[in-house]
């Protein structure tokens, strides 16, 4: 019982006791996940899907989605989640969202009390994005079919039936969805697929790169809500067996060292996450050649967006990023907003320092958080003034 509710790491935490019971499930979740896998019965991934989807569907749907029409429908044979306000059939700003979970967790039904609040509040349409999870569909499939939904509705296809503003669209995602957000959206600004173009991008605390995973908060001990490894992460997500050298910068040679670098400065991370590893140290060493090979497609900007030329970044559109103190992402945020602003983008980063990643899920309930309806507010009031 002292394991389960014990919280490692988590001085400064705002409501901590309410955090330390959400724990207690995920901890049984997770050690039901390492058995069930370690006598072969199943895979992790597919025991903690299924009990995270199981519980999505407990949430009270009637009051998540008051005042709100909801409905499932394919967009080109992709799944996705159309919600709008009750009554408004104007042309509405669209916020296209894609979810969180590691590639291989997460669906439109986990994450329906976060975009129904989104909609409801910003008085958007938000169309959530069911794509295709590793490790049955992994990478590009997922990825592919994000592109195509926001394609689709930036060539404003059947406008009059979706009821949005093709010049108003935005593009979101938190964790593993904000990374598959910075992608798209960078792909579409660089290769415009029609005379829109989206109007801003909301990336939540998102994972942008794999090429430094010695990185400060990497290296530092943070409170972690729900366990798992960037390795483990990979192996799903590229269909191969990466193993956690990883963690070791074992995945890069010297020359992609070299070459790489200039994109993640360390330079640019806040001083105070500096005081202890001030700057990279693992630059000089020769990596594995075999996880070097199989890492090669996770450095390319359709992994980790963040590895792009200043000449890329510069045409990003307004980008609003919400980075957190308890996150091994945390640094690669600071790097990619502040190269993004140095460029020119109109940037507009919230650190919120006393949480963790994945708070912003945990809006409602005897459990919620106010660091989560914080973010959820600051998220609504940008757009408000953006879209």
């Amino acid at each position: 019982m002292a394991y389960l509710y014990r919280a490692p790491n988590s001085k400064g935490i705002e409501q901590i006791d309410r955090i330390r019971i959400l724990c207690v499930p995920m901890k049984i979740v997770h050690l039901i996940g390492q058995i069930v896998e370690f006598f072969g019965v199943s895979d992790r991934v597919m025991v903690l899907r299924k009990i995270i989807d199981f519980a999505a569907l407990l949430q009270n749907k009637k009051v998540v989605d008051a005042n709100l029409q909801v409905e499932d429908i394919l967009i080109e044979n992709v799944q996705v989640r159309i919600v709008r306000p009750l009554n408004d059939n104007s042309s509405l700003p669209v916020l296209i969202y894609f979810h969180g979970g590691g590639f291989y967790m997460g669906s439109v039904e986990t994450y329906n009390t976060l975009t129904s609040t989104l909609s409801r509040s910003a008085n958007i349409v938000v169309v959530s994005v069911n794509y295709r999870l590793a490790p049955e569909h992994p990478l590009p499939a997922g990825l592919n079919d994000c592109y195509t939904v926001a394609k689709y509705l930036l060539e404003y296809k059947q406008s009059k039936d979706l009821h949005i503003d093709p010049t108003r669209v935005a593009i979101a995602g938190d964790s593993a969805g904000g990374s598959l957000a910075a992608i798209i959206t960078m792909r579409l600004v660089t290769h415009p697929v029609s005379k829109y173009l989206p109007r801003l991008q909301v990336l939540i605390y998102p994972s942008l790169q794999f090429f430094d995973m010695m990185l400060p908060s990497y290296r530092q001990q943070h409170f972690t809500f729900l366990h798992y490894t960037s390795s483990h992460k990979l192996s799903v997500y590229l269909n191969d067996s990466i193993d956690e050298t990883l963690y070791f910068n074992q995945h890069t040679s010297l020359e992609q060292k070299r070459w790489y670098r200039k994109y993640v400065d360390w330079s640019l991370i806040p001083i105070e996450y500096r005081a202890i590893y001030t700057n990279p140290i693992t630059d000089d060493q020769v990596g594995d050649f075999k996880l070097i090979e199989k890492m090669k497609r996770a450095l390319e900007p359709d992994v980790s967006p963040l590895l792009v030329d200043d000449e890329q970044l510069a045409k990003l559109p307004s980008t609003y990023i919400i980075t957190v103190g308890h996150d091994r992402l945390r640094d690669e945020g600071f790097i990619y907003a502040r190269r993004a602003k140095r460029v020119g983008v109109d940037v507009t980063h919230k650190h919120y320092e006393n949480t963790f990643h994945g708070s912003i899920t945990f809006l409602y309930g005897s459990l919620g958080l106010n660091i989560a309806r914080e973010m959820v507010d600051d998220i609504v009031q940008h757009m408000k003034r953006t879209l």
